[in-house]
């Protein structure tokens, strides 16, 4: 069970970056077997989460009912992209970050080599500053899976390098062991309910209105 939040905060919304699908597949298949939470979250960089409660309202199209942003969250957002244009990352996975919650519970994640989710972040934050739940300073990661010892960490590290390096074969011998990104949106996702997935409920373009 989530603990609780102010009422204006959920832990069904977060405002991410999502990898574009032609740098997923080594992410996915680590994520698959390692990923507690694999069906639940889609890959992503959690730039503010939890976010604000209810970010989405619904059309009715016929029978169904779509979800989009609600546009004074739409217009919050833009208000900072609109000042960040798109910018290049690396995924570093030589070697994988890990953090260590404790003896028997450890993260293993990918982290972007750039400062420029860092920046992009804070702005958000700035501008969101009632989603303030999580004090922790900001480490932008991809989580790819957890690990229960020490000896677990460095096997998944192992393979989640062995994936990026199936993933690059055909590259130049002294190619980094990375994953590169052009990041130009951010996405609004969110769940029904605790254990159902998050799906995107708003895309925001950086460097533009």
């Amino acid at each position: 069970m989530a603990r609780r939040l102010p009422a204006h905060l959920s832990h069904k919304s977060a405002l991410a970056l999502l990898p574009p699908s032609n740098i997923t597949a080594p992410i996915e298949a680590i994520r698959r077997v390692h990923d507690k939470h694999f069906d639940r979250w889609p890959p992503h960089i959690n730039l503010l989460y939890p976010f604000v409660a209810s970010p989405s309202e619904t059309t009715e199209q016929g029978e169904a009912s779509i979800p989009h942003l609600k546009e004074d969250i739409r217009t919050r957002i833009t208000k900072v992209t609109k000042h960040h244009e798109p910018f290049h990352v690396s995924l570093l996975a030589d070697p994988p970050g890990v953090f260590s919650h404790n003896k028997r519970s450890k993260t293993v994640w990918l982290g972007p080599s750039t400062q420029s989710v860092q920046q992009l972040q804070a702005a958000l934050q700035a501008e969101f500053s009632e989603c303030n739940a999580d004090q922790r300073a900001f480490t932008p990661h991809l989580s790819l899976g957890q690990a229960r010892s020490e000896g677990g960490v460095e096997s998944l590290r192992e393979g989640i390098k062995k994936s990026v390096r199936e993933y690059l074969t055909g590259a130049e011998e002294d190619t980094p062991l990375s994953l590169d990104w052009h990041v130009d949106k951010v996405f609004v996702i969110e769940r029904k309910g605790y254990t159902d997935r998050f799906k995107v409920v708003g895309t925001i373009e950086l460097g533009k209105q």
